[in-house]
């Protein structure tokens, strides 16, 4: 082989490394390139979706304040969870002024000046007595409203007043609806209506209170039940039985209902009462009753 020749072979073999190692460089550079931009693009996605820790300092930072009921929902308002309402977070101001019970409560309306026509406390607690009072077979069936999640629910039952407490106190079988309500959201609102007449003869009691459950275990549960529950029909005593016969039959039972019944206590918080026959005494028909804080 002549000079020649090797000249040119090698002359080829450093063309080709050269052209191998450009091509080598340029893939790494576009590679490292398009792999700064993935990073980037990933970086963003991280930035736009903050994690649940920091939205939850970031809601924690925020300052609830109290707002009219006629507030609507704003693009500045924080993420809402499904089940929650604005009450949840905020208190509500409500004119009461502008709604129709407070002007029949207060306001001028046909035959009365404003604020004339209102019941003294004792009167009005009377008329309560009247209208819901009794214990046993005289208790009253409500209408219960119930709600958790913000999901409402209404039930019927019975309840025996304590009027010297302002306390209502119903019976309720375990495993209930309304009692799951209850144990989770005490806030509960009842109603009590007569049966429709006419128009002109009505009867109505609307209550807000706190509700609470007593079981078995509590000391005061089988007292209550002696002094206001009508629990014995369902006991079933013999005709024929002795008083001590009775008694016994009677004890037993309670202590059957201890393990499958709660007692409900509803600290009646505001008692609006709505009765035409008042308007008869000089009152107005719509009279409202709050307890003290």
């Amino acid at each position: 082989m002549n000079k020649g020749r090797i000249y040119f072979a090698l002359f080829f073999v450093v063309y080709l490394v050269v052209v191998y190692g450009a091509a080598c460089s340029q893939d790494e550079s576009i590679a490292a390139k398009n792999g700064a931009e993935k990073t980037e693009i990933k970086s963003s996605e991280v930035k736009a979706a903050p994690s649940a820790e920091v939205q939850e300092e970031a809601v924690e930072k925020i300052e609830v304040k109290s707002i009219d009921v006629q507030a609507e929902l704003d693009n500045n308002h924080p993420p809402i969870e499904p089940g929650f309402s604005c009450v949840d977070c905020h208190e509500i101001n409500l004119d009461g002024n502008t709604t129709a019970t407070q002007n029949w409560l207060y306001a001028e309306t046909p035959g009365k000046e404003a604020n004339e026509g209102v019941m003294p406390e004792d009167v009005l607690l009377k008329e309560v007595r009247k209208a819901i009072g009794g214990i046993k077979t005289a208790s009253k069936t409500f209408v219960l409203g119930t709600s958790m999640n913000n999901r409402p629910l209404t039930t019927t039952a019975e309840f025996t007043l304590d009027p010297e407490k302002m306390v209502l106190y119903g019976f309720h079988e375990q495993g209930t609806e309304k009692l799951a309500h209850i144990k989770k959201n005490p806030y509960v609102s009842m109603n009590y209506h007569k049966e429709f007449e006419s128009f002109d003869v009505f009867l109505c009691c609307q209550i807000l209170g706190r509700a609470e459950l007593i079981d078995g275990e509590n000391p005061e549960y089988e007292q209550l039940i002696i002094k206001l529950l009508p629990y014995e029909d369902g006991a079933r005593v013999p005709k024929d039985a002795t008083p001590k016969q009775r008694e016994d039959h009677l004890r037993k039972f309670r202590q059957g209902l201890k393990k499958g019944f709660y007692i409900s206590k509803i600290t009646i918080d505001r008692l609006t009462l709505i009765n035409l026959d008042m308007v008869k005494q000089g009152y107005r028909r719509v009279q409202r009753w709050e307890r003290k804080k």
